[in-house]
Formats: C-alpha cells, sequence, structure tokens
C-alpha cells in the first residue's frame, strides 16, 4: 500500500468527516451564541449611564466581538473546503501545491487545507500585509 492510500484509507476519511461535521455544528452553534450574547451586551449598555470611558470599552468590545466573528468565519469556510474534499477524493492534499497533509497534523487539525510549512508562509505573508 503506498503513502496515500495509508493516509485516506476509507476508516480514516470517516473518522475524518465525522469530526469534521462536528467541528462545523460548534462553530455554528458558537457563532449564534456569540450573535445573541452582542445582542444581550447592547440591551444591557442602552440601560447603563454613559461613564467616562464608555465609548472606548464598548468599541474594544465591539472590536473583540467582530475578530471573533471573524475568526469563526474563517475556521467554518476551511471545515467546509475540508468537507468539499472529502466529497471529491482531494482531501488529505494541499490546496496550494498538492503535496500530501501529513496525516497526523490531520488528526491534530482535520481542517488543514496547507501543509505545516505552507500554512507558516502564508501566516508570515499575512503579518507582513497587516
Amino acid at each position: 500500500m503506498n503513502k496515500q492510500n495509508e493516509l485516506l484509507d476509507p476508516e480514516f476519511i470517516q473518522q475524518q468527516r465525522e469530526r469534521l461535521e462536528t467541528l462545523q455544528s460548534e462553530i455554528k452553534s458558537s457563532r449564534e451564541f456569540r450573535q445573541e450574547d452582542e445582542l444581550q451586551l447592547q440591551a444591557a449598555r442602552r440601560n447603563q449611564s454613559h461613564a467616562s470611558g464608555g465609548d472606548a470599552q464598548k468599541n474594544a468590545l465591539q472590536d473583540n466581538d467582530r475578530a471573533v466573528r471573524a475568526h469563526a468565519r474563517m475556521r467554518m469556510q476551511a471545515v467546509r473546503r475540508a468537507l468539499e474534499k472529502i466529497e471529491d477524493g482531494s482531501y488529505g492534499r494541499s490546496d496550494q501545491s498538492g503535496d500530501l497533509i501529513p496525516r497526523d497534523r490531520l488528526i491534530a487539525l482535520p481542517a488543514s487545507l496547507f501543509t505545516v510549512e505552507e500554512e507558516e508562509m502564508r501566516e508570515r505573508d499575512a503579518e507582513r500585509y497587516d
């Protein structure tokens, strides 16, 4: 059996599909919770008197909430893409290069779309443009 077949055996793929579907549900629940939490915070803020620094705190909370939601959206996109890759038979291969993603990486991060090296390069590139 070659390395690719070992990586993509049907049992492993089914386990990953289940993990990804569970992760998708958790992210969705988390994002919904965040939206409900934001509505509660907004209602509480309307009922509070404006103390000095209140606007700065409000802005910081909103910025944090936006960042958390953006992160959840990115994770959801990766999970959905990984599920697509399972369906089209390309799960376990990098979206960038087509290289094999090590099984241990897929076990640790089932929504991995890139090799470790590619992911590190993408993060460095993103930091340069921030």
